[in-house]
């Protein structure tokens, strides 16, 4: 068994298809997500104790004896699947507001700390594998109603476009990007911080509540998925910003949760300093704006949003992966 482990896993923006990866819709129609996973990481820490002792550190510092005495959910059903019972330490940083930033930090977490108690115990778990296991630990175990986009975006990394057949079989499929896109992206492409964060289960299980009347916006946001592809793929990002736009309309008629005055001010003021089309990322009600813009606007656009804090990213091509073994 190692001594010291510590696992990296990337954050991920969603572009198109948000929703259609909840089971009430994807089990009777399927499901489609374009995602890239980002240079934004949560970081875990496994170490052994000598005392016997289960010290589990997230945003407060818990010790307890048992498995079954921890109080933070995801780290609790984690340790308790991999079947380790106590004597260690377990350590998690986020390089983004945990919990309701729209990056998916809680499935990056979960997928993990499961990397890492796993190499821990020697054990080996491929991408797919290691994916539904976290959907399995978030959706069955601890009931959060949400999708399983997250999971696969921080499992596997990269830029990606996400099947998701009713039978709950999912395909991976990389979307190529040339060297050239991809410095055009990151050219266009800007993340602000909306200094809000919000709990997205209740913001998806209204959503979820909704789906019956709701399937023409889902069936479209779907349909975006292939063009965005495309477009994403001949690195056209006006078409590809546009696009944005139009599914962000879409998107926020799943649920008047999803938007307020103050974050559509923020989006108007956006779009009025240039930028081709934006939208919230995750479930929305706060956390992060992604926009598509005009590198020549860029300055218009950071005076428009002087309030916000901008994010950079890169692509991450990693997905969940093992820094340090020792």
């Amino acid at each position: 068994m190692a001594t010291v482990i510590v696992s990296q896993t990337p954050l991920r923006v969603s572009l198109f298809g948000g929703g259609t990866d909840l089971a009430d819709y994807y089990r009777l129609h399927g499901g489609a997500v374009l995602s890239i996973a980002i240079n934004k990481y949560i970081h875990v820490m496994v170490r052994p104790r000598w005392d016997g002792d289960i010290v589990v550190n997230h945003w407060m510092q818990e010790r307890v004896r048992r498995v079954e005495d921890i109080q933070h959910g995801i780290v609790r059903e984690c340790l308790s699947t991999a079947g380790i019972s106590g004597g260690f330490e377990v350590a998690c940083t986020s390089d983004a507001p945990a919990g309701g930033s729209g990056l998916g930090t809680s499935s990056a977490l979960t997928v993990g700390l499961l990397r890492a108690l796993f190499t821990y115990q020697g054990r080996s778990c491929d991408r797919a594998e290691l994916a539904e296991l976290a959907c399995h630990i978030e959706i069955n175990l601890l009931g959060e109603p949400i999708g399983k986009q997250d999971q696969y975006a921080a499992a596997f990394g990269g830029c990606r476009e996400y099947r998701f057949n009713p039978d709950g079989d999912v395909a991976v499929q990389d979307v190529a990007i040339s060297p050239e896109c991809e410095r055009e992206l990151y050219r266009h492409v800007a993340v602000f911080y909306t200094g809000r964060t919000r709990q997205a289960s209740e913001i998806l299980r209204d959503q979820k509540a909704k789906i019956p009347a709701r399937m023409e916006q889902l069936h479209e946001l779907k349909t975006n998925v292939v063009t965005g592809r495309k477009l994403l793929e001949l690195g056209d990002l006006k078409q590809l910003g546009i696009l944005l736009h139009e599914s962000w309309q879409q998107k926020k008629k799943l649920s008047e949760k999803i938007h307020d005055r103050e974050l559509d001010s923020v989006y108007d003021r956006a779009r009025g300093a240039g930028a081709y089309g934006g939208k919230l990322l995750g479930a929305g009600g706060g956390g992060f704006f992604l926009f598509i813009c005009p590198p020549e606007r860029r300055p218009a656009l950071r005076a428009a949003l002087s309030g916000l804090r901008e994010l950079p990213l890169r692509i991450d091509r990693l997905g969940s992966s093992i820094l340090l073994r020792s």
